[in-house]
């Protein structure tokens, strides 16, 4: 894992750097089911568990076990871009557009292992484990530090500001991750 670290890395910092290298370093990724075992973290109160791989000034790297039946709430990502390597499982993926009435489906997709995608900074999406045989575990880079990013909240009509620290829910049960909340659908706070 070492390497490929250290090949994001050295892509993140170049002069006009690219999310197409970064996607294409991902894409070429492969970890053994010994090399998993070791990453990764279930959590089955959240819709993944995660380990930070990397938080750098330039790049951002995190790997996830995903949880069955478990979406993650819709959330953009800040200012950064990144890519998201599916390495086990398949995931159902949906991107979503704020507009003044609130968040409306933009697209919908399953993906499956192998897939990279591409994360713009201001793309809102949301995905979840599809039920393919194996969990969906997957392997994410972020160009530049996240501070903040949206969390919406569809049930309640809230928009969140949460610490980059923070996965991709809402955390009522770590208040100190919540920078701010408005009621209704924003594209900032």
């Amino acid at each position: 894992m070492t390497a490929i670290l250290d090949d994001a890395q050295r892509i993140a910092r170049q002069p006009g750097r690219s999310l197409a290298d970064l996607a294409a370093m991902a894409a070429a990724i492969e970890l053994s089911d010994e090399e998993l075992a070791e990453l990764l973290r279930v959590d089955p109160e959240r819709p993944y568990g995660r380990r930070v791989l990397l938080d750098g000034e330039y790049l951002e790297a995190m790997i996830a076990r995903w949880t069955p039946g478990m979406p993650c709430a819709p959330h953009d990502h800040g200012q950064s871009s990144g890519v998201v390597r599916l390495l086990r499982g398949a995931a159902d993926h949906v991107r979503w557009q704020v507009r003044d009435d609130g968040l409306h489906r933009a697209a919908e997709e399953r993906v499956e292992a192998g897939h990279v995608m591409s994360c713009g900074p201001q793309m809102v999406h949301s995905m979840g484990d599809g039920g393919a045989d194996e969990p969906l575990v997957t392997l994410h880079f972020y160009m530049g530090p996240i501070p903040h990013m949206m969390v919406y909240d569809l049930d309640e009509q809230r928009t969140y500001k949460v610490s980059g620290g923070c996965g991709a829910w809402i955390p009522h049960d770590q208040p100190e991750l919540i920078d701010a909340m408005r009621d209704g659908i924003h594209r900032s706070l």
